[in-house]
């Protein structure tokens, strides 16, 4: 009798096995079938940068991660593979005959070859048991100076803890079985991180861009979110609002106990401009405004919605429609506050700095200012750190660093300013419309100059009355020189 019952019981295990094995092997099936053709036409990565996309297999046993890693759509050059640093067991994975034939002794490249679909395999070892979460950082390869178009992401958990794993995919289906659960992500972009929690939480919300796992709540606001999204392209995005587990912040995921929907929107935001473009970390102040610009709203920092603000206020709806336009077509390039600084002098088709210096410090210390791109020189020497300021229909110079060049001393208290040499005295109350020259008023219907940037800048035609000094513009300078120079020049002559 017992031989009867192990026999039986054996028969059942074995029926249990090739049911598991057949049902992943329609699953397969069917991804490879629609991988390409939805990833066909799917590739939106530069042509000069080198693109993918990949099958992954996960499956969770209780001394590691067990990965079989599928690489599809490779070109016929070499491909230098990035191993996860805590990955052993490197090697390839022999699907069939011809999935490693590309793959060095070493296992550190795939080499030049036609076949474009490669496979290898690779353990992540954990640490101890898990019990209410774990995060995997950064636990799969990938190929150097390439890119990923689109992921499919299957996780087979055979410990049977349940529970919820998030890598920022969108989960398209899932079955759970007798301590086997499987599930199927997919979707545009790379896998980075991969998380799990105990707490099995409910489907929430699930958008285009947007899925949120949580107990429930206001969705409209969801719908908002995953419209700015879409808006600025980004990749699917996943949050866990979970109060009884430590936040985490992933490129594609966010474990908080924070319902607040904008501040989770806004770094959603960003992280998708870090995904889309290759941005540096010092640079957030960048990744947001561009988030703005794309969105269409003020996004992070109290800094960037001003400079988005101020951006918006100074040119027109049409410049940032282009400025938009151009930095969709810039997707997996490098941007940073200088690259940024030239699309939109490309727009308004004068120089600006104004990302670069304000690229600093906590408060938007620089507005936004049209800068003449020739240079300036000061009877005959060039001098780069003058700037002349077109602003309103107006050509603004520097007081300071000009007027101190052609011998006048600048100084200000609380109520005026004083420009002096040795025979011309002048002063200029800051909120009254007129000024006093060697002890002479004389009223004014304008105000001379304007106050930017803690220096004072005077209009053109002022700035040659008042200071004697004669302009002359050619199509790649503005020199500026003394008229008192000029005729003692001529006087020599």
């Amino acid at each position: 009798m017992a031989h009867s019952s192990n026999h039986a019981a054996g028969c059942h295990i074995l029926n249990f096995i090739g049911k598991i094995l057949l049902i992943l092997l329609i699953v397969n099936g069917l991804l490879i079938y629609t991988q390409y053709s939805q990833a066909e036409g799917g590739d939106v990565i530069g042509k000069d940068v080198e693109s993918y996309s990949q099958d992954i297999e996960v499956i969770n046993r209780p001394d590691a991660l067990h990965i079989r890693h599928h690489f599809r759509g490779l070109s016929n050059v070499r491909r230098e593979i990035v191993w996860p640093e805590k990955s052993i067991n490197r090697s390839c994975y022999l699907a069939d005959a011809s999935t490693c034939n590309r793959l060095d002794e070493n296992s550190t490249a795939f080499l030049e070859g036609d076949n474009d679909r490669q496979s290898i395999s690779y353990d992540i070892p954990k640490t101890g048991t898990v019990k209410k979460t774990a995060l995997f950082n950064a636990p799969f390869a990938s190929l150097y100076d390439s890119s990923v178009v689109y992921t499919y992401f299957h996780m087979t958990d055979e410990t049977g803890i349940g529970g919820l794993w998030v890598n920022g995919l969108e989960q398209v289906g899932e079955k759970e079985m007798t301590n086997i659960n499987y599930a199927l992500f997919r979707g545009s972009g790379e896998v980075n991180d991969l998380y799990w929690q105990k707490n099995n939480l409910p489907l929430f919300y699930a958008g285009d861009r947007l899925t949120v796992f949580g107990k429930g709540g206001d969705t409209k606001r969801l719908v908002e979110v995953d419209k700015a999204l879409k808006a600025v392209d980004a990749n699917h995005s996943a949050v866990v609002i979970d109060n009884s587990n430590p936040p985490v912040h992933s490129d594609r995921f966010i474990v908080s106990d924070n319902t607040d929907v904008v501040e989770v929107s806004d770094r959603l935001l960003t992280m998708a401009m870090y995904e889309r473009y290759s941005i540096q970390p010092k640079e957030q102040l960048t990744a947001e405004v561009i988030a703005s610009i794309l969105g269409g709203k003020p996004v992070g920092s109290k800094k960037s919605r001003e400079m988005y603000h101020m951006l918006t206020e100074t040119i027109s709806k049409e410049e940032l429609g282009e400025l938009r336009a151009l930095l969709s077509d810039l997707s997996s390039r490098e941007i940073n506050a200088t690259v940024l600084d030239e699309l939109a002098g490309e727009v308004i088709g004068f120089k600006t700095t104004f990302f670069t210096r304000n690229n600093q410090g906590d408060a938007v210390g620089h507005p936004f200012l049209i800068e003449d791109p020739r240079k300036v020189s000061f009877e005959g020497k060039d001098f780069s750190d003058i700037q002349v300021i077109l602003r309103e229909g107006k050509t603004l110079y520097p007081a300071k660093k000009v007027l101190k060049l052609a011998g006048y001393k600048v100084s200000s208290n609380e109520r005026s300013i004083y420009i002096n040499n040795k025979i011309r005295k002048f002063r200029f109350p800051l909120n009254d419309f007129f000024y006093v020259y060697n002890e002479h008023r004389y009223d004014v219907v304008t105000m001379p100059f304007e106050i930017l940037e803690n220096d004072f800048y005077f209009e053109e035609s002022w700035f040659k009355r008042l200071f004697l000094l004669s302009i002359e513009k050619t199509a790649d300078t503005i020199e500026i020189r003394r008229i008192s120079t000029l005729l003692e020049e001529e006087k020599d002559n």
